[in-house]
């Protein structure tokens, strides 16, 4: 029973780490791409939905970046907020603001997609950024960096985010949780065909989105815009990641409940992203559940426990580096100190996201 225990548990580490050294390795420790910046008008593709607070701080910002030749297309989602009366006051404003008033309708009521889709055909340029309007952009250079991976081959930029900090464990694990997803899709849409459970920071060419018909697969599913697009019209050869600190887009924190309906309807996703994707991220997950559960086991035999903890050890700290440089990454470095801890809860948490997916039959 202990060698047929320590057997499985060096099976799975060798999985974990063709996982830590193989794939997230070249990640962590890769430097940002240095790209030059590009002469190309750029439409500014602006989400809102009651967010006259937000925008107040958001507008200024994006009307600032250090850009030659942009618009900034503001799609009010049927809001009952001021936020189209403040559309309609920066517009009079600046000439290079165009706002789309959607109103609700039977067919899309409230629908996201249906709103995007009607500000992308509103816009004037191929080049399309995308912001929500409950997001923080930090730097007068992120639209700069953004569209600087734009080449011929590669239409669709990938860039990257963080979540808000606040007090409580519940934060810590919201951001633990997002720093692995985060790290994870990356790391594989570098060498493969792209996908994300969680992409909050998006650009393409329009020609991409008209080639797959838009948000038309999926304009029934609430949520994830940009990770089912992904899906659709993303390949290896088309898509890049924009990793540049300036970059990087600020998430408004998740309550628990709004993270735990996140969670439910991650699970949905899963099961509609490409299948070698989904594979990817399952076997990760349950992996990682089975070697915690078999280093458990082995320990209670008593039996090879030296060798049992020495494979344990040497999971954590390879998993702890590669963490460790995600989360300088993604600001994140006050997470670092408690991995141990963090690392075990997420990996439960991931247990409910495989057998939810497994159960879960698809909408």
């Amino acid at each position: 029973m202990a060698i047929t225990l320590l057997y499985i548990l060096g099976a799975l580490f060798v999985i974990l780490l063709f996982y830590y050294l193989g794939i997230f390795t070249g990640s962590v420790f890769g430097k940002p791409h240095e790209t030059n910046a590009k002469r190309i008008p750029v439409s500014v593709i602006v989400y809102a939905k009651n967010n006259a607070l937000e925008l107040r701080n958001l507008l200024p910002i994006l009307l600032n970046q250090n850009y030659h030749q942009f618009e900034l297309v503001l799609i009010n989602n049927a809001s009952t907020d001021e936020t189209l009366d403040l559309f309609k006051e920066y517009s009079l404003l600046y000439p290079n603001i165009r706002v789309v008033d959607v109103l609700n309708n039977e067919a899309f009521w409230g629908n996201k997609k249906y709103a995007l889709t009607l500000g992308i055909k509103a816009s004037k340029y191929e080049y399309l950024v995308f912001i929500d309007a409950d997001k923080k952009i930090h730097s007068n250079n992120w639209l700069v960096q953004m569209t600087s991976h734009f080449t011929l081959n590669k239409t669709i930029i990938i860039g990257t985010s963080f979540y808000t900090k606040s007090k409580g464990f519940f934060n810590k694990l919201v951001r633990f949780d997002h720093t692995m997803q985060q790290l994870q899709a990356i790391a594989w849409s570098k060498i493969s065909k792209p996908y994300s459970l969680q992409l909050h920071n998006i650009a393409f060419k329009k020609e991409d989105f008209y080639r797959v018909n838009g948000f038309i697969n999926h304009m029934q599913k609430p949520l994830f815009t940009n990770e089912y697009f992904l899906n659709d019209a993303a390949t290896s050869k088309n898509t890049t990641i924009c990793e540049h600190p300036e970059t990087m887009i600020e998430v408004p924190f998740k309550t628990r409940n709004e993270f735990n309906l996140f969670k439910d309807q991650q699970i949905e996703l899963l099961k509609n992203i490409n299948g070698s994707a989904s594979f990817k991220i399952k076997l990760f997950n349950f992996a990682q559940f089975l070697f915690l559960l078999t280093a458990i086991l082995s320990f209670v035999t008593l039996e090879y426990w030296y060798i049992t903890l020495g494979i344990v050890l040497l999971r954590y700290i390879l998993s702890w580096i590669i963490f460790y440089k995600a989360a300088s990454k993604y600001h994140y470095k006050d997470l670092i100190f408690l991995f141990p801890i963090l690392d075990l809860f997420y990996i439960f948490m991931q247990v409910r996201l495989f057998f939810g997916n497994l159960f879960k039959k698809s909408k």
